[in-house]
């Protein structure tokens, strides 16, 4: 992972390392030194631009002067607050001398200020410089940073300075207070380098020169926890596994700190390689890559891994194969991968787009033609809105890795599916790894989430509250199915089409063209029995929950006394002869088979058209 994240920002121009730099909030103040009789020195005349972040309608210079402080900024500060100047109180951000940053907290009349019992942040500025100087390159720049020092070394100074500029008191405790040396930026650049090089690594405890360049251990993503023996080896005859050079520690550092942007896509495909030839497809692929990100980076948008794919797809005819794939969330590193093959288009045996079909009367019918649009087409639906959320600006939160709060799922069964499942999905989509959802995986989601569904089932203003969803899950449950099942010689048999067998069997039966021979049939007929029972019910609760009880039997005798328990209640309602015929053939059949196993054919029952209706009225109110 490091070589490759290494070899990506040494792909990336200077102008696109620079695309997004965000200014630090709060107030930003440029100092300029003076000189009289070949005397350095400062005063009022030094104050030459201040611009606050929250200020509203900011001049033209303020605006300039702002995006120059993000850059200015980005040059001067810390690594982090561990190897910052101003150990171990941390409040003095900055690791630059041209650059001191302090959050207004820490200043007069700030919370930590007010609290502080140790040495407030001015008694250490002297030697926050001390360090500081050390990274100016010549005598000149040091003698300009002594004047630049003697400027803010008391509490006094400070206060001066800011009691010059009139928007000092609308700077909140948690915004920063910046005070810039008006030098050029090479100088902010030179000392940063001059910096970095010492702090890049963990430590230096094991820096080593090999060849004469400078190796030490990743600081990247790496906590290096030496103190803590239980997360350290014990019997490990080495002290560190691996070293990388300066200049790799540089680039994992830009690529962290690019990242914290915000302007590259996640999941990130990189497609870089250090050693592909420049005329090779995979060299034009990364080129084109990174053009794309480059493109929407400088209008200020983040583009999409969907939207980069597609178009690389199309344009390098279809083929997209060996390259990286990055998931990060709030700078931490969730999943790296390599991608053999990237498959985009969902195809059956017949080459055509996966279909949902109206199996079960929602009226609605879905063609799916690639593995972006299953996201939406199925895995919203049947997790719940709970790893694939639309939100009211009409775009898709996807929460692949994400901290999900189980209060805001639909059930802690919904909350269960999505942190079992999510992973699976995402290597299917992203990664093209098929084999990482099952047709047992598949169907196991789809009926935890139906049963679910039933169990919470209420009427609202006359209407089922989840019938929707239950009808919606069983389109997709009964139409790709089999979709998943990867094996060569699976059978022609899938559930749609037995759904259809057992809906015309139905019928038969009801007109006493036929028996009951099988479990199946059994299984579906029970379903439509129970149905019309339920639907004779005169309590004010007639929603889908009161079948619940009867999805719980797990032998055929039980459910059948239940069935006929249930029938007592309507021994005097006027049934059609063909549900007299069904509910006899029903109740007359038994098996040892588990009626668990049977319940997608006994719930498609209860939910298909049915077919024991005695009136044409009574039908359409089915």
């Amino acid at each position: 992972m490091i070589n490759v994240l290494s070899g990506f920002i040494e792909s990336l121009d200077p102008v696109f390392k620079s695309i997004g730099i965000k200014v630090k909030e709060g107030l930003h103040i440029l100092l300029r030194i003076q000189q009289k009789d070949g005397r350095l020195f400062m005063d009022n005349n030094s104050l030459v631009q201040y611009a606050f972040t929250r200020k509203k309608d900011p001049t033209m210079e303020e605006s300039k002067f702002l995006k120059e402080s993000a850059a200015l900024s980005r040059l001067s500060w810390c690594v982090d607050t561990n190897k910052c100047f101003d150990l171990p109180i941390k409040a003095i951000h900055s690791c630059s001398p041209y650059c001191v940053a302090i959050k207004r907290e820490n200043l007069t009349g700030g919370e930590k200020y007010k609290s502080n019992t140790k040495t407030q942040v001015y008694e250490r500025i002297n030697a926050y410089f001390d360090k500081a100087i050390a990274l100016a390159p010549s005598k000149e720049d040091q003698e300009y940073v002594k004047v630049f020092a003697q400027a803010l070394d008391s509490e006094e100074k400070f206060d001066a300075w800011l009691n010059l500029v009139p928007l000092y008191d609308q700077v909140k405790d948690a915004e920063y207070v910046i005070f810039y040396l008006d030098v050029p930026r090479e100088k902010y650049e030179e000392a940063n380098n001059q910096y970095l090089t010492d702090k890049l690594f963990n430590t230096n405890e094991y820096n080593q020169l090999y060849e004469g360049i400078l190796h030490g251990t990743s600081n990247f993503q790496n906590g290096y926890p030496t103190k803590k023996r239980f997360l350290t080896h014990q019997t490990a005859s080495f002290d560190i596994a691996h070293r990388i050079s300066t200049q790799t520690a540089r680039n994992l550092y830009d690529f962290q700190e690019i990242m914290s942007r915000g302007i590259l896509p996640n999941p990130l495909p990189i497609f870089i390689h250090k050693d592909d030839l420049p005329d090779s497809p995979q060299s034009h692929l990364g080129k084109d890559s990174i053009a794309l990100f480059k493109k929407n980076a400088e209008l200020g948008e983040r583009v999409g891994f969907r939207e980069i794919i597609e178009e690389l797809y199309y344009k390098h005819d279809l083929q997209l194969h060996n390259y990286h794939l990055l998931y990060s969330d709030r700078g931490s590193i969730k999943d790296f991968d390599a991608v053999d093959s990237f498959q985009y288009y969902l195809r059956d045996e017949e080459n055509n787009p996966w279909h949902i079909k109206d199996l079960f009367n929602t009226r609605s019918s879905n063609y799916i033609d690639n593995v972006f649009e299953l996201q939406q087409a199925v895995l919203q639906p049947i997790f719940n809105n709970a790893l694939i959320t639309k939100t009211k600006a009409g775009t898709y939160q996807y929460r692949y890795f994400e901290e999900i709060d189980p209060q805001y799922c639909k059930s802690d069964q919904t909350f269960l599916l999505v942190m079992e499942y999510r992973n699976a999905f995402y290597n299917y989509i992203y990664k093209s790894i098929k084999s990482s959802v099952t047709q047992q995986m598949f169907d196991s989601i789809l009926r935890i989430s139906i049963l679910e569904d039933i169990r919470l089932d209420k009427i609202e203003n006359g209407y089922d509250k989840e019938d929707r969803n239950i009808r919606e899950k069983l389109n997709i449950w009964f139409s790709l199915s089999e979709k998943f099942n990867l094996s060569h010689n699976k059978s022609k048999e899938t559930m749609a089409n037995k759904l259809k067998e057992h809906q015309d069997f139905i019928k038969k039966l009801a007109k006493n063209e036929v028996y009951i021979e099988s479990d199946e049939q059994y299984a579906f007929a029970a379903g439509q029995v129970i149905y019309q029972l339920l639907y004779r019910s005169k309590s004010e609760d007639r929603s889908h929950k009161l079948l619940d009880p009867f999805l719980r039997h797990v032998s055929a005798s039980n459910l059948n006394k239940a069935i006929v328990k249930l029938l007592a209640h309507y021994i005097h309602e006027p049934f059609s002869s063909s549900f007299d015929r069904s509910i006899a053939a029903v109740t007359a059949y038994n098996t040892n088979t588990n009626i668990q196993d049977l319940m997608p054919i006994f719930v498609s029952g209860y939910f298909s058209e049915n077919a024991l209706f005695s009136t044409p009225r009574e039908k359409n109110e089915n």
